[in-house]
This record gives C-alpha cells, structure tokens and sequence, in this order.
C-alpha cells in the first residue's frame, strides 16, 4: 500500500512538469537574458546567448531569426562543466584505483606504485567517460 502511494504521490508531481505546451512561442518567458540556448533553425542550428525575445523573434548571440523560422529551442542546465565533472570523476577513480592497486602488491611491483598505476589507469578511464557525456538541455519551445 505504501508503494502505491508513493508511485501516486510521484506520478501527480510529474503530470504538471509534463503538462507545460511547448509549443506556445510565450514559453520563452522562462528563459533570461544571458542563459545558454541552443536554437534549432529551418537553415540549420545555433548556439549562443539569449540576447533577447519578442513576439516576432528571437536574437542568440549575433543571430536574430524570425518566430517562423524558429523549430526549436533546448536550454542548457546549469550546473557543472564537462571538465569539471570529469575533474571529480578522476579523483574519485584515482582514489578508488589507488586503494585497490595497493591492496595486492603484484608482480615485483611494490604497493604504493601498484596503487599509482591502477590509480591513474582508473582515473583516466573515469576522467573520459565524463568528459564523453554531454550537457544536458531542457525543451523550452518546439513546433512539434
């Protein structure tokens, strides 16, 4: 029964998230000058700064398309960079690297640089797969 309320709970939560039209030109009322956006066009896509909207069109950093020109526009998220992600990943893979390299002391190799070679292999991996995820972009306006 608890189950059932907590997916009810999170299911009335969500509907109003999903419920906002995107394809009502006035969403761009959300965005603030300066944000991050990229803005997909009839000619092809841009990315930029929000300089401004109207009800006739929108400028992103030196382009400024009309309303009818305008397919889509996805805002980035704000939150951490890709290298700084990347950054803590690495850290946290050396770390980890470390502690396992220097629990099993192999092949002449002495613990402390079994611990920095498995560190720093663990490190990088992480420290790529971080650095391969992309931004992520939240739907503010869509024709479709």
């Amino acid at each position: 029964m608890r189950l059932f309320l907590k997916l009810l709970l999170l299911g009335a939560l969500v509907a109003p998230a999903q419920g906002q039209d995107r394809r009502d030109w006035q969403s761009l009322a959300r965005l603030q000058s300066g944000d991050r956006i990229r803005m997909h066009l009839k000619t092809g896509a841009v990315s930029g700064t929000l300089q401004n909207w109207t009800p006739e069109g929108v400028t992103v950093g030196t382009v400024t398309a009309r309303r009818e020109d305008v397919l889509k526009i996805e805002r980035y998220r704000r939150g951490m960079s890709r290298a700084k992600r990347a950054g803590i990943a690495a850290a946290i893979g050396f770390g980890a690297g470390f502690a396992a390299g220097a629990s099993v002391p192999q092949y002449g190799v002495t613990r402390p640089q079994g611990g920095a070679i498995f560190g720093g292999v663990v490190a990088a991996i992480g420290a790529a797969i971080f650095l391969l995820i992309p931004d992520s972009k939240e739907i503010i306006y869509s024709t479709r």
